[in-house]
């Protein structure tokens, strides 16, 4: 006789059973019940039933209720080989669809005889006549086979299962069978989503996976049809859905979409009562998504959280579940360089799984741990471990594949901390560079995730060391630091330029064709890495068969070669476009013959513990020097100057200047080189970073604690200076430069309209709003509410007078070539791009917001905020995608109610990459500010600036802007910088 604690114990588990029958969310149900705590007395208990006989006599259907409540009874212990024999006992005893179906899932899921699975299964579908049923076992057929990269019998068997669909379930909407229906559906069209992303098509997947999701949300409408505990497992399969949504976002790189998505799947998983220790599944995803967004304290938060809730359910350390879970937590301590914690997290997991030779291979993490030892002082154990991993890499993919290059880079760093290892560790180093950098290089969505871009930057940096430290003894060390420095310094923009010109592209006639090919090559490939590489890490159980990883390489061979015939017919029939993608890093000697003999160009590369500063003039030498400020010191420096540079709005009580942190950064990051810079008339200075939010024009050369700020020693006094985010973008502006520009003076969208019907007053005098507060990220459960809303921007209504200001300077005509109001939007934009009057503009104004990814909802990319449509479907955001794809060929692009000041770098970084989009579009040079500008006095700035080009045939762009800052500080209301120096020219600064 059973106890009743027994009846409630076992209709637990048997409802915990029926949520695992299918593989993708199998996982999930079976946390569901996993986390549940169970005690030694409930243990014992469900022993005890295992241990009963078949009782005699039972009918078919009391029979599979028997078999049903004792595969719920190992499932909840925890015990698959328990599982399987009762499973096969079900099986012999009751020969049914139900136990077939079951055993072969079981088998397909857990055991290493996938292949009887496989059989079993393919028997359900040969004996179900249904159609619902044909369609719900195809696609847990399907699913089995795109685990096991067997991709094209998982697409026949889905595309038999459309057509019954779309044929046979019209019928199918009454009674108990209209609820199976459209569960059936729910499952078909997840399974489809899983399928398309492993496929690549990651668009089309998050439609299945929107459509699963909408099933999902109709089969509430029929649950009082259906058993309880289907209707918690159908559930289950809803909440699961939306996730997958956010899952196949995430493959598309469209994090902050994903965001939102996740935000609905929290808000389904609250509506069905879910607890948190049955939504371990989700908050894992969320803690993925935070870190794939350079989130790591919010990730380690999360998944911080889901450890707390497995300890609380009782979850053995010593299981894969809680493995996982602080798999995640150490991504977050080391992304974040909390270097010890993560070692005593390593030591505490070690410590936990034993000899457990099931979950060890999951624990390995090799790049993990070897990061954690090489920071905690372990050098030589971290080379060993990088070692192997790059052996590993050199065999699965070859020796100069990308992701090879990355693994000898990771080897070179731990070499790098060896005394005796110096000479090797810089020659892995040059080749991990040299393949990592080479044109032909092929990297994917897998490669160029934030954390690991980061540790890409950290293998130039330990190569620049290197470099630096052999210079006395090594005529070619500055060169080759030069060049890696500038592969450094692009790649923080890299990736939001590569992504946006990707899109653009594929609207470009020629060229959308191949760039689409390439795409979907890339992203397959993405996939394939990912599989790859986890194999590496899984137990023998969960790894595929050596037939199916050697399918995979083979695949992985012919995508790489597709990829590299599409890049090379990239390269020849759209030089500028590959260029974009994949820009080249120019050596000294090149910088050099496009300087004149007035030019000197700078380059600035802070590091965590120094800064390098490369110099090279006309005459080619490159000089190398290093300063011990490093990147965080030089970030408090520029946050601190900005404090009394972002103060227009305090008029005469605007706080003193801080000239001697100017003074520092200049005696620091110029005074080393200052005699490169001695009778030269215009500085071309490379920065990323906190460096990218401080026009050099307010530093100077000399101490100064007077209050006459026209007199002091500011270094724009004595030259002129250009702003570039990167070497090899000023190269290539210097190549457009070579192009005659445009005709007609000006274009300008000026004092655009956030909210419909909002209507606009100017105030001469007014302080130019611009955006101080960026969007905070915060908690899922937090509805979006603390996100910028676009009726709620900042209105710029000062920015008409200064865009009809420049229009009366140029000659231009206020009616035709200026928008103002309602009549600043997007689709104006693009229309001036189509009919070629923006390619006949040199001067471009944009007198509005600039936006990062994240400010506004689902906001993926930089933008400019124009002004807000009635039309539902029309953007009012002029993306950097959209940016890339007009058509200018413009001196000029003048962004003038910008605001760089941000944490992290990520203004400065999304800015750049405004500007390379506008530079590719046929832009020139930008000029954009840096805070909140005084209108009158910006108004001065820039009519000035343009008077001056103007009139005078021969002056430079730099020069132009020079001698409109010397002339409005002389004016003693406007001498303090925060009214003359607002503005920087980024790009190509001579005429």
């Amino acid at each position: 006789m059973l106890t009743p604690h027994l009846h409630r114990l076992i209709n637990r588990c048997c409802s915990a059973f029926l949520c695992c029958i299918f593989a993708s969310v199998a996982l999930h149900a079976q946390e569901l019940t996993a986390l549940q705590k169970i005690s030694p007395a409930e243990a014992q208990e469900l022993r005890t039933l295992l241990q009963q006989p078949q009782p005699e006599g039972l009918t078919y259907n009391s029979l599979d209720q028997w078999y049903q409540a004792r595969d719920a009874a190992a499932f909840r212990l925890g015990d698959p080989n328990e599982r399987e024999r009762v499973l096969r006992a079900w099986l012999a005893a009751s020969p049914g669809i139900d136990a077939k179906w079951t055993l072969g899932s079981f088998l397909m899921n857990s055991s290493s005889n996938t292949a009887e699975g496989f059989a079993l299964m393919e028997e359900v579908l040969r004996q179900q006549t249904h159609p619902v049923h044909m369609v719900r076992v195809r696609a847990r057929l399907a699913e089995g086979y795109i685990e096991e990269h067997q991709l094209k019998k998982a697409k026949a068997l889905l595309d038999e299962a459309e057509p019954m669909i779309a044929r046979e379930f019209g019928r199918f909407r009454s009674n108990a069978i209209g609820y199976w229906s459209i569960r059936a559906e729910m499952e078909f069209y997840k399974t489809k989503a899983r399928l398309l992303i492993r496929q690549g098509h990651f668009d089309a997947s998050i439609d299945a996976a929107k459509t699963a999701q909408a099933k999902g949300l109709e089969l509430r409408q029929w649950e009082n049809l259906a058993p309880a505990r289907q209707v918690q497992y159908g559930r289950s399969w809803h909440a699961s859905s939306a996730v997958e949504v956010a899952v196949a976002q995430i493959n598309a790189g469209r994090l902050f979409e994903a965001e939102e998505s996740l935000r609905e799947a929290l808000a389904i998983y609250k509506n069905y009562q879910f607890t948190e220790d049955q939504m371990v599944f989700f908050y894992r995803w969320v803690s993925d998504l935070y870190f794939a967004q350079g989130r790591y304290n919010d990730s380690l938060r999360v998944a911080q959280m889901v450890r707390s809730v497995q300890l609380k359910s009782g979850l053995s350390d010593a299981t894969a579940q809680s493995v996982w879970t602080r798999m995640r937590i150490n991504k977050g301590l080391i992304a974040q360089g909390r270097w010890k914690d993560a070692m005593q997290e390593f030591d505490s997991i070690d410590s936990a799984i034993g000899s457990n030779v099931r979950i060890k291979p999951i624990a390995r993490m090799v790049d993990l741990r070897g990061l954690t030892l090489l920071n905690n002082g372990r050098a030589s154990d971290a080379a060993e471990m990088f070692k192997g991993t790059l052996d590993w890499a050199s065999n699965n993919f070859g020796a100069n594949h990308y992701f090879t290059a990355f693994k000898r880079g990771l080897y070179g760093m731990s070499l790098a901390q060896d005394k005796s290892q110096q000479e090797l560790a810089l020659t892995e180093l040059e080749q991990a560079v040299r393949d990592l950098s080479a044109p032909d290089t092929l990297s994917t969505q897998f490669e160029e995730s934030p954390f690991r871009l980061s540790l890409r930057q950290d293998i130039y940096k330990t190569y620049i060391r290197l470099l630096a430290n052999t210079q006395a003894s090594n005529p070619e060390a500055a060169g080759k630091a030069f060049a890696a420095s500038t592969h450094l310094m692009a790649s923080g923009v890299q990736q939001a330029i590569s992504e946006a010109a990707a899109r653009a592209a594929i609207k470009k006639p020629g060229l959308g064709e191949v760039a689409r090919l390439d795409q979907d090559a890339k992203t397959e490939l993405t996939t394939l890495y990912g599989y790859i590489v986890s194999q590496a890490g899984e137990s023998q159980q969960q790894r595929l068969t050596p037939e199916v990883v050697k399918t995979m390489r083979q695949r992985v061979i012919e995508l790489e070669g597709l990829r590299k015939t599409y890049k090379s017919q990239i390269q020849k029939e759209f030089p500028e476009y590959f260029q974009l993608l994949q820009p080249k890093a120019p050596t000294p000697n090149e910088i050099a013959n496009l300087l004149s003999p007035k030019d000197v160009f700078v380059s600035l590369v802070p590091m965590d513990g120094e800064t390098y500063i490369f110099g090279i003039s006309k005459d080619g030498k490159t000089r190398l020097q290093r300063s011990t400020l490093n990147k965080q010191q030089i970030a408090q420096l520029v946050k601190s100057i900005r404090t009394t540079l972002d103060v227009a709005d305090l008029g005469p009580k605007a706080p003193k200047f801080r000239f001697d942190e100017s003074y520092r950064l200049y005696q620091q990051l110029l005074g080393p080189i200052e005699d490169l810079l001695t009778g030269k008339e215009h500085l071309i200075v490379a920065t990323s970073g906190a460096l990218g939010q401080l026009p050099f024009a307010v530093l100077v050369k000399q101490p100064w604690n007077k209050n006459d700020y026209a007199q002091a020693p500011w270094l724009i006094r004595d030259m002129a200076i250009s702003h570039v985010s990167s070497p090899n973008a000023w190269v290539a502006l210097k190549q457009l430069s070579k192009t005659p520009s445009g005709t007609k003076p000006l274009m300008a969208w000026g004092d655009p309209t956030f909210a419909l019907n909002e209507a606009s007053n100017s105030d001469k005098h007014a302080v130019r709003s611009v955006l101080t507060k960026r969007s905070a990220r915060g908690d899922l459960e937090k509805n979006a509410v603390d996100q910028l809303q676009y009726a709620t921007l900042p209105p710029l209504p000062e920015t008409k007078d200064e865009v009809l200001a420049l229009a009366k300077v140029l000659n231009a005509n206020a009616t035709t070539d200026i928008y103002l109001g309602k009549d600043a939007t997007r689709d104006s934009v693009i229309k001036a791009s189509d009919n070629n009057s923006l390619a006949e503009r040199q001067i471009i104004v944009f007198a509005t917001h600039g936006l990062l990814p994240g400010d506004l909802p689902k906001l993926e990319q930089p933008a400019l905020a124009m002004s807000a449509v009635s039309e539902p479907n029309s953007s009012p955001l002029l993306t950097l995608e959209d940016v890339m794809g007009l058509r200018l060929n413009a001196d000029w692009v003048v962004l003038s109610a910008c605001n760089t000041a941000g944490a992290d770098g990520k203004v400065e970084e999304a800015l750049s990459g405004l500007a390379r989009g506008f530079f590719y579009a046929g832009g020139r040079s930008l000029l954009v500010t840096h805070w909140s500008v005084e209108s009158e006095s910006a108004m001065r700035l820039t009519t000035k600036t343009f008077e001056v080009y103007k009139n005078q045939p021969q002056i430079s762009r730099a020069q132009a802007l020079r001698q409109s800052m010397l002339s409005l500080m002389q004016t003693p209301m406007y001498a303090h910088p925060t009214y003359w120096a607002p503005y920087a020219l980024v790009g190509e600064g001579a005429r």
